[in-house]
């Protein structure tokens, strides 16, 4: 499979972010991140995507209504939320919304490359 695919994460964790990046880099994805859903609409402004990676609860715009903007702009862009707090709700809400994957928080990154891997594969 050729991973030099463009992902996107989104998340307010410089920590996680970071590790995602690194992660995900090693199988060749080309990673860039964003800080919340103001940067990340920026980021897609300058460059698309092929797969974007959202947390749900961030400062100034959250994973949902990022993704909600995303599904209007850029509808042919999947995305996967992710996030801790009120998973099983919050992964209803996901689904509802237009959500292409869940992951819940915390996960092994090898479990969220085959997220990944299978959304972007579809």
């Amino acid at each position: 499979m050729d991973n030099s695919k463009n992902i996107l994460i989104v998340d307010d964790s410089d920590e996680l972010t970071n590790v995602i990046s690194d992660f995900l880099s090693m199988f060749g994805y080309c990673v860039h991140t964003a800080k919340d859903g103001i940067d990340a609409l920026k980021r897609l402004e300058g460059q698309s995507m092929d797969i974007v990676v959202s947390d749900i609860h961030m400062p100034r715009m959250d994973g949902y209504t990022l993704m909600t903007e995303i599904k209007a702009r850029y509808p042919r862009t999947p995305i996967i939320l992710i996030t801790g707090f009120g998973v099983s709700e919050a992964k209803k809400m996901a689904f509802e919304k237009g959500a292409d994957a869940f992951v819940a928080k915390p996960f092994h990154l090898k479990d969220l490359k085959g997220v990944i891997d299978s959304v972007i594969s579809h």
